[in-house]
């Protein structure tokens, strides 16, 4: 904490699911946080992204729930307002008498994601760890199957430098908009293009990144993998390949499947034509280094952790792994892999259910069934797939806690409503998976009204219970937020983040990999040390529209914000999704612009509301995420499972992408 003039002035990080964690200074005056601005203090830009005023909304706006509430009626709106006291309690004496009834605490679940990364939010594992056997959500939503992609290709999953990106003479962006989320790596990619890189767009939709790229390159969704073998194809062909074999493994048995491929029918699969592919081939093999940036969109398609591999192989038999300005960016996971996280108390009979396909645990699980649910930094009944199962199934449950700022749709239908703290008002530390950041949120504010960080509320809990029954639970509540940040960060940790204590971070972030290109030893964290190109399949399992369901359904981020968090403060939403479609095919099918219409396919169907889009492929319906009142479009998704992912996350990733449907006028 420092003071400007009138102001005192506190660090943050934004803790949300986003590439750049923002550095962030809160100026506060008389008790109220008045504005926030970018922290430059780590070279960060003072820029923050168009989520800005929602950020700050999250604190007073007034609907944001600062009291505990028991709902009389699940899902009848009958609140009222109780005390703490009344909350633990009753949350506590539910657990007893399950436990006591099932002779367990198995039916006690947890299903946490990414509402706040923040070091001291996984209190609430450590919470139901120190409970005993609880049943636990595992895996991820979001890039489970790229993590085991660069896994099994570098042995580890890490990123480059950003600012590496200046030294770039080509930049892919694949998959990915920077322009709406990673504005922090725009100006170096500006910098990149200033000293003449060219930027290439990969994407089926013509983005805003797209807008400011040299080049974009259209394809069919899900067609990534074709592509990437057409460009291995056609370099291998043009002898214009180039490696060092002694530190790859598996590149000739790659390089003679994708020769064999037959060309045509990846071109179809891409939706590209052959001078598309060699242009991009050229610039491939002119341009060096290319440093290529793989986005979620992407791996969110059945054969995305094979799309990934081929990417990376692409860059490793190209000579653009290890040099500055090059590589294949996708996600950092080394720190979080580093820390200890000694609090969390990880329990090996913890019953694992896949966070994918919640629905299907709850119909399935019946020794003991799930009784208890504890939702935290989720929205999961509009989030998740399967929700016509997972709505049929909800009355199985005996109990349902909500840890959030406001009444989401979980929300509505839960029994317990824990009002949390937000990134203003308690202590945490947050790191980053993309750049290499990690700083520290110091409290601004007190919590308002009666607002507690879910460590609080671990705590109470856990007092609760002993005074109860003894011994029920082992987690630390006499831990203070200090103590517990303090075990984590052990002499390993401050050497790599070059501070000598945690408490340093108030002095502004730390940086945790010096920006020296990866791999520039050749020496890859494999067994063997050596990069490993995969292994082409005979057939690709690349999903298609077809007669009854002739579009794809597409649902990118939103610019203004992420998944469902900032929904409540949206101003004038939609009372439907708004869906694109490209106007020809809009009417054939008798639609009219601004119109509702109904989307849908096996799965059920939704009302939305049909916007024309001239950019737009004629087989592609785009909705951007988040973006209406009622929502619902994971109605339609069933829940496809990707190729990879269980060995970094335990669970294979989710095909969020591979959606297929159909469409027509409503009345």
């Amino acid at each position: 904490m420092f003071f400007h003039g009138n102001y005192q002035v506190t660090r943050h990080i934004c803790p949300r699911n986003c590439y750049d964690a923002c550095p962030m200074l809160a100026y506060t005056r008389g008790g109220k946080i008045e504005y926030i601005t970018g922290d430059t203090s780590d070279g960060a830009s003072a820029r923050l992204c168009s989520k800005r005023e929602n950020i700050l909304s999250t604190v007073y706006h007034p609907r944001r729930i600062l009291y505990p509430q028991k709902q009389h009626g699940r899902g009848s709106g009958n609140w009222q307002q109780i005390s703490w006291e009344e909350a633990i309690d009753t949350i506590a004496q539910k657990i007893l008498s399950l436990k006591a009834r099932y002779n367990s605490m198995l039916p006690l679940c947890l299903n946490k994601y990414s509402g706040n990364f923040g070091l001291l939010h996984f209190a609430v594992e450590g919470m139901f760890n120190g409970l005993g056997a609880t049943t636990q959500t595992i895996g991820t939503p979001c890039f489970s199957s790229g993590l085991d992609a660069q896994r099994l290709d570098f042995g580890d999953n890490i990123t480059c430098d950003i600012r590496q990106l200046r030294e770039s003479r080509l930049i892919i962006l694949w998959g990915v908009n920077p322009a709406w989320t990673s504005i922090h790596t725009m100006p170096m990619i500006y910098a990149a293009k200033e000293r003449g890189a060219k930027i290439v767009v990969i994407d089926p939709v013509y983005t805003e990144t797209a807008r400011k790229a040299d080049y974009y390159f259209e394809l069919r969704p899900g067609g990534d993998t074709a592509l990437a073998v057409l460009l291995l194809q056609k370099l291998a062909q043009d002898n214009r390949l180039s490696y060092n074999s002694h530190q790859v493994t598996g590149a000739d048995e790659l390089l003679a499947a994708v020769k064999k491929s037959p060309a045509d029918r990846l071109l179809d699969a891409a939706g590209m034509s052959a001078k598309a592919v060699a242009f991009l081939a050229d610039l491939l093999a002119q341009n060096h280094p290319a440093h290529i940036w793989c986005g979620y969109g992407l791996q969110r398609h059945v054969q995305s952790g094979l799309t990934i591999r081929l990417i990376d192989a692409l860059a490793m038999l190209t000579g653009n792994i290890g040099v500055p300005g090059g590589g294949v960016n996708f996600a950092d996971t080394r720190l979080v892999d580093t820390l200890p996280f000694k609090f969390m108390l990880e329990r090996p009979d913890t019953r694992f259910v896949d966070i994918n396909n919640f629905a299907h645990s709850l119909k399935t699980l019946h020794n003991p069934p799930i009784k208890f649910l504890w939702i935290a930094g989720r929205n999961i009944l509009r989030q998740d797939a399967g929700l016509t199962e997972l709505h049929k199934l909800w009355s199985q449950l005996e109990c349902v806690v909500v840890a959030d700022k406001f009444m989401t749709h979980s929300a509505q239908m839960a029994d317990i409503f824990l009002p949390v703290t937000t990134e203003f008002e308690s202590l945490d530390i947050i790191g980053s998976y993309f750049i290499h950041r990690l700083g520290i949120n110091e409290p601004a504010i007190p919590p308002r009204g009666e607002a507690k960080s879910d460590i609080d509320i671990a705590r109470l809990l856990t007092n609760r219970l002993n005074e109860l029954a003894p011994g029920t639970s082992t987690f630390p509540a006499h831990l203070s937020d200090e103590e517990l940040i303090t075990a984590e960060f052990t002499p390993e940790i401050c050497e790599m983040l070059h501070i000598k204590k945690w408490q340093d971070l108030y002095q502004g972030p730390a940086r945790f990999r010096p920006p020296a290109p990866l791999w520039q030893d050749g020496k890859f964290t494999t067994a063997d040390g050596k990069f490993h190109c995969c292994q082409l399949p005979d057939k690709f399992c690349q999903l298609l529209p077809n007669k009854k369901y002739p579009f794809h359904l597409l649902t990118p981020h939103a610019q203004q914000h992420i998944n469902s968090q900032s929904h409540p403060l949206l101003p004038n939403l939609p009372e439907y999704p708004q869906v694109s479609i490209h106007p020809s095919a809009g009417q054939k099918l008798h639609l009219q612009d601004k119109h509702p219409a109904i989307l849908w396919n096996d799965e059920g169907s939704v009302t939305v509301t049909v916007n024309f889009r001239e950019d737009l492929a004629p087989d592609i319906i785009m909705s951007i995420q988040g973006a209406s009142i009622y929502g619902g479009l994971n109605k339609l998704y069933k829940g496809l499972s990707t190729d990879l992912g269980t060995l970094a996350t335990g669970a294979l990733g989710t095909a969020f992408y591979d959606v297929f449907v159909n469409i027509r006028p409503k009345g």
